[in-house]
């Protein structure tokens, strides 16, 4: 009950700040629009979220530029017809207040495909072989504006392969109104072959937001380590796709706010790389408050440096404390591991390393009355890099030794992920599907025994994000995981099922197969050891119409998952589901999340009691 009451009075707080009173109401009407919804055409005005505080002649204004922007929007998807009107009404209620009504009359046309593509190079330049069934903008299709600006990425990459870093493209497109085609017309200038020289690095210090004609300072970073980064020798062509990867790479480490590569002609025809970096603060202190499923409600604190020796050293520390688990730690990281030498991997390569001291009070699986106290000393080091913008790979080696309930056991686990994301965005994603797939193996030791057998595991999840209808949006979760081995029931339960992140409203890792014994007169339960489960989460997302309430959003539910165990003779399985609904605040980089499940027993139609046990609250959204 009380914690239901502080998360109640959380979301009181975050609304507050949700709604201020609005100066000069407004409201806006689209007609004739079939290719974009109402909301996304109201979207895509983007006008700020003080608009109803502004006076009436400033709003006017903004809302005229937001017209060419819808007209952009068609141009950009091939309706060059399109034409839109735009009228402004006033609604007197009294003789002190009106409403404005913007009305917005859309004519939208017909789409033109793309007809084909003429690409010439300026006279007197080399000209590269470009495969011309690889571009987009040559298949007569629809006409897309991605479609064009991929297409001329990719040409113009080709040639700052071959060392001509300063070519220049630019198109037309020729209209044809009666046909609706467009002809592109593409303009190459290469100008000249870039060959090496020397690199020269500066690094400087932020600027001083106090005195901002303060003499910038030399920054921290190590010039000599930055050159040593540089992988092209001197007197060859400088690859372009190396040129933009070195830097791509610096900016991953997330250590410099800006980067400037340029390079300038010598006399003796080489080029001098030039790298200026101006550096992020490089210590940082955060502090904050939470609500963890699992540990309650606490508090956290880090200290952290991240340029350490000048050549991207981080160490940090960190304090966590909650109700039922208290840690500190130490760690390590490096956000250029290998520095730039493995150039077959495309982006930066991440090392961290983390020893932290950890106890904690927990509720055992199968015994919710009982309180499992175990203290660990643990080792984690990841690493982590991308295989492409839209692949990501994480390698964990996880070594820690625990007591439990007066039981010291040394445990080592190693788990590989792949993350395949292809969504619009990562943190709340509207369209696009995630695809992640993981193994893992561990091992564990009572001194210099094994206890067990090695163990290993397969999990797979798939998430699909997509658009139904105006404002309501759709997501489904597929996930299933598998231990190939029997393993303690300390490693097996990372399996079981329950809780806010897979069925809402049951006890965290509550639902698992298992079976009954009797020993000494006590009955014993027996959870599964070599367990296996399904899970399917649905969601129906519901984003309100409204500039003023566009951060919150309705959801319905339905979380399901049956949980088996390799031996299904012995391990009896265990299903279970719960529907329900939900509402979401997106709060600067937060997603508040309360559900409520209304049903978890399907075996009768009756309606459920309430109880605040149903209710879920977490700080994103639930996958």
């Amino acid at each position: 009950m009380k914690r239901f009451i502080l998360i109640f009075f959380l979301f009181c707080f975050v609304s507050l700040f949700a709604n201020d009173k609005i100066k000069n109401p407004w409201y806006v009407e689209f007609s004739g629009n079939s290719l974009f919804s109402t909301f996304q055409l109201t979207d895509n005005l983007d006008v700020p979220k003080e608009f109803g505080q502004m006076d009436t002649t400033k709003q006017d204004f903004l809302m005229k530029l937001a017209k060419e922007g819808l007209t952009g929007l068609y141009y950009a998807q091939g309706y060059f017809s399109a034409d839109i009107n735009l009228e402004i009404q006033r609604e007197y209620y009294s003789l002190d207040s009106a409403q404005r009504g913007y009305l917005f009359y859309i004519t939208e046309g017909p789409q033109y495909t793309l007809d084909s593509i003429h690409i010439t190079v300026k006279e007197g330049n080399r000209e590269l072989e470009i495969n011309k069934h690889r571009l987009k903008s040559n298949k007569k299709s629809a006409y897309n504006s991605e479609a064009i600006i991929e297409d001329l990425e990719y040409i113009k990459s080709i040639y700052r392969k071959e060392g001509y870093l300063h070519t220049t493209i630019d198109y037309n497109e020729l209209l044809d109104t009666l046909q609706h085609v467009v002809m592109l017309q593409v303009r190459i200038d290469p100008k000249t072959q870039v060959l090496m020289g020397k690199i020269k690095s500066k690094s400087f210090k932020p600027l001083s937001k106090s005195n901002t004609e303060a003499p910038q300072e030399e920054g921290l970073s190590d010039t000599s380590w930055l050159n040593s980064l540089w992988r092209i020798p001197s007197e060859s062509l400088i690859d372009g796709e190396q040129f933009s990867s070195f830097k791509n790479k610096l900016f991953s480490t997330q250590l410099f706010t800006q980067i400037k590569l340029e390079d300038s002609l010598r006399a003796d025809g080489f080029s001098d790389v030039h790298l200026q970096v101006i550096e992020r603060v490089p210590g940082e202190a955060k502090y904050s408050i939470f609500f963890e499923e699992y540990y309650g409600f606490g508090g956290s604190a880090s200290l952290r440096h991240k340029n350490f020796f000048g050549s991207f050293h981080e160490f940090s520390t960190h304090l966590f404390v909650a109700q039922n688990k208290q840690e500190i730690a130490l760690g390590y990281a490096n956000p250029l591991l290998f520095g730039t030498a493995l150039t077959f991997i495309p982006t930066a390569i991440r090392f961290e390393d983390r020893l932290s001291f950890n106890h904690e009070k927990i509720t055992p699986p199968a015994y919710p009355d009982s309180v499992e106290e175990r203290m660990e000393v643990i080792n984690r080091g990841d690493i982590t890099f991308g295989l492409s913008s839209k692949i990501r790979f994480r390698g964990t080696l996880d070594s820690r030794f625990v007591n439990k309930n007066n039981d010291q056991i040394f445990k080592f686990k190693y788990e590989n992920a792949l993350t395949f994301d292809f969504t619009d965005d990562f943190f709340n994603p509207k369209k696009g599907i995630r695809f992640i797939p993981t193994l893992g193996a561990g091992i564990n030791l009572q001194g210099t025994e094994m206890i067990g057998n090695p163990y290993t595991y397969g999990e797979l999840t798939t998430n699909l994000y997509f658009p139904i209808i105006g404002t309501l949006l759709g997501a489904i979760s597929g996930s299933g995981g598998i231990f190939f081995n029997e393993a303690l029931e300390d490693d097996a339960r990372i399996f079981y099922q329950g809780g806010a992140r897979s069925v809402r409203s049951y006890r965290f890792r509550s639902i698992f197969a298992g079976y009954e014994s009797v020993e000494d007169g006590d009955t014993l339960i027996n959870t599964s050891l070599t367990p296996r489960y399904l899970r399917l989460n649905q969601e129906l997302r519901f984003n309100i119409p409204s500039v003023s309430w566009k951060n919150w959003q309705i959801v319905q539910f339905w979380d399901w998952t049956k949980v088996m165990d390799k031996d299904s003779d012995l391990f009896k399985e265990k299903m279970s589901a719960s529907v329900g609904l939900g509402i979401r605040y997106h709060w600067q980089f937060l997603t508040l999340r309360l559900d409520y499940a209304f049903k978890k027993d399907f075996g009768s139609a009756s309606p459920e009691g309430f109880a605040f046990n149903r209710f879920t609250f977490d700080l994103s959204q639930a996958f």
